[in-house]
C-alpha cells in the first residue's frame, strides 16, 4: 500500500501525509477525464496554447516556492531545483510555439488517388506513472505536449512526492485549464490496473524502476494500450583523450553527484583509457572528498541527502556488496551521522563487469571509473551493457568523438556533454532503458491517432 507523505529528507522528519485513493473512486476520477477531454479535444490549437504560455509564466514567478517543496521532499539543492523549474517553464513554451507545426496533417503521395494525409488526432485519456528524482520535469516532460495533442491526463506521482504534483495542478488551473483535463490522484500502485482496464483510458508513460515498468506494461498489453517507458540506465562516459584530466574529472564527478547521483542519464560508467586512468581516478577522489554535502539549502552544498532512508540505504548496500565482490571502494560510500538521509559520496574501481554493481544501475553517488586498454577496448566496455539509455564521449578531436559515438547502443550520444535534456531534441532509450521517445515532435506523435485520409474523386 502507498503512503504518500512529505518526509523531509534533510531531517527525516514526516511534514505532511496525504490519503491515498479508494479503489471505488478510482472510476470518477476516468468519468472526470474523459468528460473534460470530449471537449478540450475541440478548443482551438492557439487557445491550448496560451494556457502553457500562461502556466509557464505561473511557473516563473513561483520558482521558489517550487523549489523549496522539492527541496524538503526529495532533497533536491535550491540551484538544481531552480534549474528544473526553469526547464518545465521553456518546455511550456516550447510545446505551445512548435505544436501547430508538428501536429499539422501530414500530406502524402496521392498513390491513385486524389490525396492522401494523415491526421495526427488525441487519443483520449492516458495515465502519467512518474518518478521522484525530477518531480516537477517528468511530468512536464510527458503532460505539457499531450494537452496540446489534446489528451487528458491522470497522473500518479512517486508517494513520496505528493506536494510537488498537487502544486502541478493547481498551477494549470490557475493558468486556466479546464476541470478534468489533469488530475493529480494519490494512486495505490497496485490499482494501476483499475485505471488501465477501464477502455476510455488509451495508454501510460511511466518513468521508473524496471520492475515497475515491466509490471505495468504487462497490464497495458494485457488491455491493448499504447506506451512509453523509460527505465533508468548504466549509462557509459568514454574518455578517449584529454588536455585537461583535472578539469574533465572535476566535471563528470560533478555531474555524476549531481542530485546526489539519482538521475537516469547520470554518467555512471567513467570509462579512461589507460594513459589516462590513473590521473583521472586521483582526481575524481579529490573531487569527491571535496564536495561538501549538506542540507538542499546551503548557499555552499555540492550534493545534498539521498532521496529516502530506504534509498540511501540500499545505496550503502549495493557498495558494500561490490567491495566483497572485489572492487576498490577509493572513499566515501559511508552513511553520515546526522539526521536527514545523508551519505559521503564514494569512488570506486576494479569493478566487474559482470558483477552486480557492473550489470545493474547504481541509483546514487557512486562515480563508478574503469580502465580501458584503448578506444577498441573502451568500445566494448561501453557496450557492455544491457541497458542502452544516454552516453557520452569526451575528447578533443570531434570528428573521432562523432565516429566512436555512432557505435554505442543508446538511444542518446552526447559528444563531450552528457544529462543533457530539453524539448528541442528527444530523450528516450533502448533495451531495458525502455521504449518510446519524449520531446520534440515524438512528444507530440507518442499518443495520437495517426489517421490516414485517402479522397478519391
Amino acid at each position: 500500500m502507498s503512503k504518500f507523505a512529505v518526509t523531509n529528507a534533510n531531517t527525516g522528519e514526516v511534514e505532511e501525509e496525504f490519503a491515498s485513493v479508494a479503489k471505488e473512486d478510482i472510476p470518477g476520477y476516468i468519468d472526470r477525464a474523459h468528460e473534460a477531454h470530449l471537449a478540450w479535444k475541440e478548443t482551438p490549437l492557439h487557445e491550448r496554447g496560451a494556457i502553457l504560455r500562461k502556466f509557464a509564466d505561473l511557473v516563473d514567478a513561483n520558482a521558489d516556492e517550487m523549489t523549496d517543496i522539492i527541496g524538503r521532499e526529495m532533497g533536491k539543492v535550491k540551484k538544481q531545483g531552480l534549474g528544473e523549474v526553469d526547464k518545465v517553464a521553456r518546455t511550456a513554451r516550447w510545446m505551445a510555439d512548435n505544436a501547430e507545426t508538428h501536429l499539422a496533417p501530414t500530406h502524402l503521395a496521392a498513390a491513385g488517388a486524389a490525396s492522401s494525409y494523415v491526421r495526427h488526432q488525441p487519443l483520449g485519456v492516458l495515465l502519467g506513472i512518474m518518478p521522484w528524482n525530477f518531480p516537477y520535469n517528468q511530468i512536464a516532460r510527458f503532460v505539457l505536449p499531450n494537452l496540446m495533442v489534446g489528451n487528458a491526463i491522470i497522473m500518479k506521482q512517486a508517494s513520496i512526492c505528493p506536494k510537488s504534483s498537487q502544486y502541478f495542478e493547481d498551477l494549470l488551473t490557475e493558468a486556466g485549464l479546464p476541470k478534468g483535463v489533469y488530475q493529480n490522484i494519490y494512486l495505490d500502485s497496485s490499482h494501476a490496473e483499475e485505471v488501465l482496464k477501464d477502455f476510455r483510458v488509451k495508454g501510460f508513460s511511466l518513468t521508473g524502476s524496471e520492475g515497475a515498468g515491466a509490471s505495468v506494461a504487462s497490464i497495458a498489453a494485457k488491455y491493448y494500450k499504447r506506451a512509453v517507458l523509460e527505465l533508468g540506465g548504466n549509462d557509459p562516459a568514454v574518455v578517449l583523450d584529454s588536455k585537461d584530466v583535472p578539469a574533465l574529472a572535476k566535471k563528470l564527478v560533478g555531474l555524476r553527484l549531481a542530485n546526489a547521483g539519482q538521475v537516469c542519464t547520470s554518467p555512471k560508467r567513467m570509462i579512461v583509457v589507460d594513459d589516462l586512468y590513473d590521473e583521472f581516478l586521483a582526481e575524481a577522489v579529490k573531487a569527491a572528498e571535496a564536495t561538501k554535502v549538506s542540507t538542499y539549502d546551503d548557499p555552499d552544498v555540492g550534493m545534498g541527502p539521498v532521496s529516502s532512508e530506504g534509498a540511501r540505504d540500499e545505496i550503502v548496500a549495493m557498495i558494500e556488496k561490490a567491495v566483497a565482490d572485489g572492487a576498490t571502494l577509493h572513499t566515501g560510500g559511508k552513511k553520515l551521522d546526522r539526521p536527514g538521509w545523508f551519505m559521503s559520496p564514494a569512488v570506486i574501481s576494479d569493478i566487474d563487469p559482470k558483477s552486480d554493481l557492473g550489470c545493474n544501475e547504481l541509483f546514487g553517488p557512486a562515480v563508478m571509473v574503469y580502465r580501458a586498454k584503448d578506444e577498441e577496448d573502451a568500445l566494448r566496455l561501453a557496450n557492455d551493457t544491457e541497458y542502452g539509455l544516454m552516453s557520452s564521449v569526451w575528447t578533443d578531436d570531434l570528428e573521432k568523438g562523432q565516429q566512436f559515438g555512432a557505435k554505442i547502443n543508446a538511444g542518446m550520444t552526447l559528444i563531450n556533454s552528457h544529462m543533457e535534456s530539453g524539448p528541442e531534441y528527444p530523450f528516450g532509450g533502448i533495451n531495458r532503458s525502455g521504449y518510446g521517445r519524449e520531446n520534440a515532435q515524438w512528444a507530440f506523435q507518442a499518443f495520437t491517432n495517426e489517421h490516414l485520409i485517402r479522397v478519391h474523386a
